[in-house]
């Protein structure tokens, strides 16, 4: 394995943690194959899902930890437009939908850390994010593979 190659593993990789819409597609136009761009998409997705996830959950503690010994408990919490849009968010999709946009269409860090904040209780959550993660690396890698095959064969 040369190190171009080498190099063009560890993008995709990395590129998977973060932005994963994108990465099957490019490790197909790199010269990838179907095979290893599945494992090395799902590599990324759960290295990022499990990273954001965790983080994000350790992060959500210190807030509320420093929340509790900065406010005074006579403060009235002010429910801003944002709030509303969170709730209303959880309440039009709940888990599976959550679950289900989060790799591609969500990006793996916003999806996994709003999963942390409301559904770090639920033991399902993170396996549901892996499992989603490897479905969407295996239809995206399908789709880019025919696409690549059908317009540039």
């Amino acid at each position: 394995m040369d190190e171009i190659h080498l190099a063009k593993i560890f993008s995709v990789f990395f590129l998977s943690t973060v932005k994963f819409l994108f990465a099957p597609g490019t490790a197909i136009a790199s010269g990838i194959s179907p095979v290893q761009t599945i494992f090395i998409t799902s590599s990324g997705g759960i290295t990022g899902i499990t990273f954001f996830y965790f983080f994000g959950r350790w992060v959500f503690e210190q807030i509320d930890a420093w929340r509790y010994r900065n406010l005074s408990s006579k403060q009235k919490r002010i429910f801003t437009k944002r709030n509303r849009y969170i709730v209303k968010f959880k309440l039009s999709f709940g888990l599976i939908g959550l679950i289900i946009v989060t790799p591609a269409i969500l990006s793996i860090p916003i999806g996994s850390v709003v999963a942390a904040k409301f559904y770090y209780e639920n033991k399902y959550t993170y396996p549901l994010l892996v499992v989603s993660t490897i479905i969407w690396s295996i239809g995206l890698t399908i789709f880019s593979s025919t696409v690549k095959d059908q317009f540039f064969g």
